[in-house]
């Protein structure tokens, strides 16, 4: 009764009619009409996106299940001193399912930008807007193609990179720092499986700074004098990331952050060199 009679009070009648005016006047606006456009395109592929991702859920668990086996096989991911242990009944079916969901939403968002690619590609207005940005070196199937292959083998170099030299220092650093104040080293399944899915997702990203650069370069969206104006501040940048990313130790920190600004000095140096 009490709601009621205060929707039914002038003052909330008339916010309600000018919230009705700004959301029309909104969408008959040029934001507006960007609005009813992502409205439209997700509205057309949401079931297309619920498949997609049941899919990705339906392969991801088992697959998840498989991971978590071939990662405890992996000695070098486990110190001597110690132990993986299960606090919980359920953990290893919660685990699964988050790396399953995770996957899921991966294929999901990969399908958003290659869908989204497309559209665009048709797109006339949009067409005529990047007719100043030099993306003629971009623009053949085969250049994307080369790209993708790129990002691919930087993300299997980064993982590779984690897995095999980052993590058994990093493991075998906090196993070390426990034990010298008389700590038995003890760690949860699901902590240590999103400590090292956290290190191998930040290597993943970081190691796509040499692609980005390129990317920025050859487009025209960048040149190499301001990159060189403002190293100092992507150093900074870079490692900050390495900050966050590992633990809070300047060791650990000049690992994580180390290979993402050799990559990007690299860079320079093949874009200097290409023609």
């Amino acid at each position: 009764m009490m709601g009621d009679a205060l929707l039914g009070h002038p003052m909330a009648t008339d916010a309600t009619e000018q919230l009705a005016r700004d959301v029309e006047s909104l969408l008959d606006s040029e934001h507006g009409e960007l609005l009813l456009s992502v409205g439209d395109f997700v509205r057309l592929r949401i079931k297309r996106w619920a498949l997609i991702f049941f899919a990705g859920m339906m392969v991801g668990y088992p697959t998840a299940g498989h991971v978590l086996s071939w990662m405890l096989n992996q000695t070098q991911l486990i110190p001597d001193e110690a132990s993986i242990v299960i606090l919980q009944p359920l953990e290893v079916v919660i685990i699964q399912l988050r790396l399953a969901a995770h996957l899921a939403v991966a294929l999901v968002f990969l399908t958003v930008i290659v869908e989204a690619a497309l559209l665009a590609a048709k797109n006339e207005e949009l067409k005529a807007k990047l007719q100043g940005v030099e993306l003629s070196q971009l623009s053949s199937l085969s250049s994307v193609v080369l790209a993708l292959l790129c990002s691919l083998g930087l993300a299997t170099a980064g993982i590779w990179y984690v897995i095999d030299f980052l993590l058994p220092l990093l493991l075998d650093y906090l196993q070390a720092d426990a034990a010298s104040i008389g700590v038995t080293t003890t760690w949860q399944l699901s902590a240590w499986i999103g400590f090292i899915a956290g290190l191998c997702l930040g290597a993943t990203i970081g190691f796509q700074v040499p692609l980005i650069t390129l990317i920025a370069l050859r487009g025209g969206l960048v040149t190499r004098q301001e990159l060189s104006q403002y190293r100092k501040h992507l150093w900074f940048a870079g490692f900050c990331a390495g900050a966050v990313l590992s633990p809070p130790d300047p060791l650990s920190m000049f690992l994580v952050s180390g290979p993402m600004l050799i990559l990007f000095e690299v860079s320079l140096i093949i874009d200097r060199i290409l023609p």
